[in-house]
């Protein structure tokens, strides 16, 4: 089954660019639904577009990569039909302010002028538009199910917003989140991460490793004040020096493990009603994160998905 595994891989990277001439065959079922090696390669193609780190995996870490996010891109859109019968927001506006910040971001000036790299790449822009209003929707019905099992301490925050000098530390974060059944997996998944962080580098092995909504972006977090970060977390991360590694932290979703890229004084935002205001904010959206994978993986487990 392994070495019929990697014959496939090497065929589809040989076909890579020559998608038309690659037989296409069923490497998935999920329910009612499929996944086709033509699927992967146009995936493949689709990460390496936003992401060219993808270049130094080997060709098996790039296979299982597309394959997973191909994966969670089904079985989101399934859990959606069955809950809403339909892939519908109620106005399109949030969703083009999400994709006019993704081409900017990538220095493009114009929607048109992204558009036509997509088709110059074989990618379809309404494919991507899709797997975007797919992620706002799970997002929704995340806050909807959740929203009122968050637990924020507005007393604590302005606590430590009150009780901070003008300028507070800073961090520049990565992250990778991952799953463990007991600390004996917990142990050896971390050391083959850590392994594979020395040998691709932090952003490849979260791509490789993460199931955060951040794997792509290769882990990043940009850059995060104190105020904003858990006690327990920012222990762990004053222990450490710049450009190292976390031990495994514990987070409801999973083991985190981050990478304090870099440190600095950071002025605090003067406004304490605003500051107060992206602290909550910033609390909340962790929480419904780790909500998200729970609910993920509940969704998941309850799906067929099996090889033909």
């Amino acid at each position: 089954m392994i070495i019929i595994k990697k014959i496939l891989i090497l065929l589809l990277f040989i076909f890579l660019n020559n998608a038309t001439a690659l037989e296409n065959k069923i490497i998935l079922k999920v329910d009612n639904d499929i996944i086709t090696s033509l699927d992967i390669v146009n995936e493949i193609n689709n990460l390496k577009f936003f992401n060219n780190k993808l270049n130094q995996l080997d060709q098996e870490d790039v296979y299982n990569i597309a394959l997973d996010s191909i994966l969670k891109f089904k079985i989101k859109k399934s859990e959606i039909i069955k809950i809403l019968g339909e892939i519908k927001l109620d106005n399109d506006d949030y969703l083009n302010s999400l994709i006019q910040n993704e081409y900017r971001k990538l220095g493009f000036e114009s929607l048109e002028a992204f558009k036509e790299k997509l088709t110059n790449n074989k990618l379809n822009y309404k494919t991507y538009k899709e797997k975007i209003k797919i992620e706002i929707i799970w997002n929704q019905i995340i806050y909807s199910k959740y929203s009122n099992k968050v637990k924020i301490n507005e007393q604590e925050i302005r606590k430590k917003i009150q009780n901070r000098s003008k300028l507070i530390d800073g961090f520049k974060l990565s992250e990778i989140v991952f799953e463990s059944n007991n600390l004996k997996d917990l142990d050896k998944n971390y050391k083959i991460i850590v392994n594979d962080i020395s040998a691709l580098g932090f952003e490849n092995a979260a791509l490789k490793y993460s199931i955060s909504n951040t794997a792509n972006n290769g882990g990043n977090l940009g850059w995060l004040k104190e105020t904003q970060i858990n006690k327990e977390i920012l222990k762990e991360l004053k222990k450490i020096a710049d450009g190292s590694i976390t031990k495994p932290i514990r987070t409801p979703s999973g083991f985190l493990i981050l990478k304090k890229i870099s440190s600095k004084k950071i002025e605090r935002e003067l406004d304490f009603e605003k500051e107060l205001k992206k602290q909550i904010n910033y609390q909340t959206n962790l929480q419904l994160n780790n909500y998200s994978n729970l609910y993920f993986n509940k969704v998941k487990k309850n799906l067929d998905i099996n090889a033909p």
